[in-house]
C-alpha cells in the first residue's frame, strides 16, 4: 500500500521586494499530487511524454511526478480585508492579479522547456494551459503545503496569512523544473525588475529636477510677457 508522503517544504516563505510577493517551495504530498494532476492532466501527461526522465525512462508517472512536481504558493499583501465583498475589494483583486500575471508569465517564459502553470484565483482551473473541468481547492492546497489556519467564509473558507491575516492575495504556481532551475529564474527577475524600477526612479528625478529649473523661466516669461502687455 503506498505510503501518504506528505507535503515537504523545500524553501520556506521569502518575500520578494521588487515584485512584491512572499513565494515558498514545496513537493506536494500524494493527495494534493494527484488533485494537481486532475486539474493540469492534459499538459502535465504532456510534459510526461516529452521529459527525458519520464515515459521516454519507462519510469512510472507517479513516480515522476513525485520526483519534479513543485508547488508554489504565492501571497501577495492586500490593502483590504478580501473577505469583504465590495466594488473596492473587486478592483484591488484585479490589480494583485494583474501583478501576480505580470510576474508569473516572466518567470514561465523563464523556465522553459519545463513545464508551468497556475490555478486561476477566479475560475478555480489551470490559468495558463489547457482548461478542464476540474477545480483545484485552493484553500486545501495551502494548508496542506504550508499548515495555516482557515476559518470558513460562506460556502468555501479563507487560509489567514500568519502576518497578514485577511488582508492577504494567494495563488499557487506551479511547475515541473528542477529547484536551482526555478530558484535562479526568481532571482533573475527580482533583479531585473528592481533594476527596472531603479531606472524609473532615476528618470523621475531627473524630470523633477528638469522641471524645477524650468518654473523661473515660466515664471519670468509670464511677468515680463503678461505683465508687460497688460501695461501696455
Amino acid at each position: 500500500m503506498p505510503t501518504a508522503q506528505p507535503s515537504e517544504t523545500i524553501v520556506p516563505p521569502a518575500f520578494l521586494e521588487a515584485a512584491k510577493l512572499e513565494i515558498s517551495i514545496h513537493r506536494p504530498s500524494r493527495l494534493l499530487r494527484r488533485d494537481i494532476e486532475l486539474v493540469f492532466r492534459p499538459d502535465l501527461e504532456e510534459e510526461y511524454r516529452r521529459h527525458p526522465a519520464g515515459s521516454a525512462s519507462d519510469v512510472d508517472k507517479d513516480e515522476f511526478m513525485r520526483a519534479h512536481l513543485l508547488a508554489i504558493p504565492t501571497w501577495q499583501h492586500s490593502r483590504n480585508d478580501l473577505s469583504e465583498i465590495s466594488f473596492e475589494v473587486n478592483e484591488e483583486r484585479k490589480e494583485l492579479l494583474n501583478n501576480f500575471d505580470k510576474w508569473s508569465m516572466t518567470l514561465r517564459q523563464r523556465l522553459l522547456p519545463y513545464w508551468s502553470d497556475a490555478s486561476c484565483p477566479v475560475q478555480g482551473d489551470a490559468h495558463f494551459g489547457t482548461r478542464t473541468s476540474v477545480i483545484y481547492n485552493e484553500l486545501e492546497g495551502l494548508t496542506s503545503l504550508l499548515k495555516y489556519a482557515s476559518v470558513p467564509i460562506g460556502c468555501c473558507g479563507i487560509v489567514l496569512h500568519p502576518k497578514w491575516q485577511r488582508n492577504a492575495y494567494p495563488v499557487t504556481f506551479f511547475t515541473t523544473a528542477p529547484v536551482d532551475v526555478l530558484q535562479a529564474a526568481v532571482a533573475a527577475i527580482e533583479l531585473e525588475v528592481r533594476d527596472a524600477d531603479e531606472s524609473v526612479n532615476r528618470c523621475t528625478k531627473v524630470t523633477n529636477v528638469t522641471t524645477e529649473r524650468e518654473e523661473p523661466f515660466e515664471a519670468a516669461f509670464s511677468s515680463n510677457g503678461i505683465d508687460q502687455q497688460q501695461s501696455a
